[in-house]
């Protein structure tokens, strides 16, 4: 599953790159795709002792994610409800992230609370990047941000199934 959401992910920045709009449409589903592949990965954290909490610790991530759309809801065109739908899957994974590391403070939860906020970070420079500022630099941090987020993710993956084993 994570391979396969690697593999959308790659999609997406090469669609991203292209630079149509047509282009940008279809890196925003696979980005969406790629979320959807890693919210299916950490479903098996949820459970309904945690589900209220979760939904509260939803709410600060998805404001955050609103607010860098709010930034270039101009810009978004007909990909506006699927930023909203990937804002929603990434909001999800933070507050899955941050319940289970305040309920469980263990080595992978850390690493699973690293990764999302790491997501919302990449989205945010990758906005200003794209729509703001082309800035070398922003872009080096999207690069950095996205390898450090996909690395903190697949550590918590690797410490998840070595736990149930």
């Amino acid at each position: 599953m994570y391979l396969s959401g690697l593999l959308l992910y790659q999609l997406a920045s090469v669609f991203y790159y292209v630079g149509t709009a047509d282009a940008f449409l279809y890196a925003t589903v696979s980005s969406m795709l790629f979320k959807f592949c890693l919210v299916l990965l950490i479903l098996d954290l949820v459970s309904k002792s945690n589900y209220k909490a979760i939904c509260v610790a939803f709410i600060p991530f998805f404001v955050i994610y609103l607010y860098i759309i709010e930034f270039v809801v101009n810009s978004l065109g007909d990909s506006y409800y699927i930023w909203i739908v990937n804002a929603l899957f990434t909001s999800f994974i933070g507050g899955v992230a941050i319940i289970n590391y305040v309920n469980d403070p263990k080595e992978r939860n850390y690493w699973l609370l690293i990764s999302s906020i790491l997501f919302i970070v990449q989205i945010g420079a990758f906005f200003i990047n794209k729509f703001y500022i082309k800035n070398e630099g922003i872009y080096q941090m999207v690069i950095l941000a996205y390898g450090i987020s996909h690395y903190t993710f697949y550590k918590f993956m690797i410490l998840k199934e070595q736990e149930k084993e």
